[in-house]
């Protein structure tokens, strides 16, 4: 049973939540993030934070419900694995027998009860600050996806992670993959793919509730500011040439 996959009539309301989610973190952080990568190279240091958070917001997320994190090194491969345990950034052979790669994956988890369903599976962190970045990734998802079933078969699942701008137009190329995803501003869909999640006691998830009303004011404070960055670099710049 698809999680997100097959629920068309809740991706508008999805994407809309994801951009709020996604600006709310970009106001709060953006500022400060660029402020110290300015001298630093990199394609984008902004949505390298932003996959950190994500990252770490589901490392919270499988602690809290009962998962114990284990080191990469330990993990050979899934088999190697005990029931109830995930680890970070373990790179797993992928692809045909005779042409078998090492893949770099985020997340490897393996659900706390076997069941039909109870196979490992691989989540893999997308963040997005705007919609024409998701054009870039569509190839690269289900060529990953691939190289993992022919690998593994439907001994694995693999799962998308995603915040922030994500259109209906990308979802829909990345369901008709067989692909499916959770998002970060409801990881408790992450439910319906461990079975057997021990019930964290006092622990709940919370997600504010989204208002459409917000993404406007939002707009506007994300506006508000760039003019403000902009307005103090040409002051500065005038200033230098005095």
């Amino acid at each position: 049973m698809p999680i997100n996959a097959d629920k068309l009539h809740l991706w508008k309301a999805d994407v809309a939540q994801s951009i709020d989610f996604y600006s709310d973190w970009f106001i709060r952080f953006a500022p400060d993030t660029y402020r110290k990568q300015r001298f630093i190279r990199t394609n984008d240091p902004l949505l390298s934070e932003l996959e950190k958070k994500q990252l770490a917001a589901l490392k919270r997320w499988l602690l809290r419900h009962g998962y114990k994190q284990i080191a990469s090194e330990e993990v050979s491969n899934f088999d190697a694995m005990s029931h109830g345990t995930f680890t970070i950034l373990p790179a797993l052979s992928a692809g045909q027998k005779k042409a078998r790669v090492k893949a770099p994956i985020d997340c490897m988890v393996k659900p706390i009860r076997t069941s039909k369903r109870g196979q490992p599976f691989v989540l893999e962190i997308k963040s997005s600050g705007n919609a024409t970045t998701t054009s870039r990734w569509r190839k690269k998802e289900a060529q990953q996806f691939t190289q993992l079933e022919e690998r593994y078969g439907e001994n694995i699942g693999f799962i998308l992670l995603f915040c922030g701008y994500f259109d209906p137009g990308y979802l829909g190329y990345v369901a008709a993959e067989g692909i499916d995803w959770v998002w970060e501003h409801r990881l408790d869909d992450l439910r319906g793919l461990l079975p057997g999640v021990r019930k964290a006691y006092g622990i709940e998830d919370t997600v504010e509730t989204y208002d459409p009303t917000k993404l406007e004011a939002i707009e506007r404070k994300i506006k508000n500011h760039l003019v403000s960055v902009t307005q103090r670099n040409l002051t500065f710049t005038a200033t230098a040439l005095l």
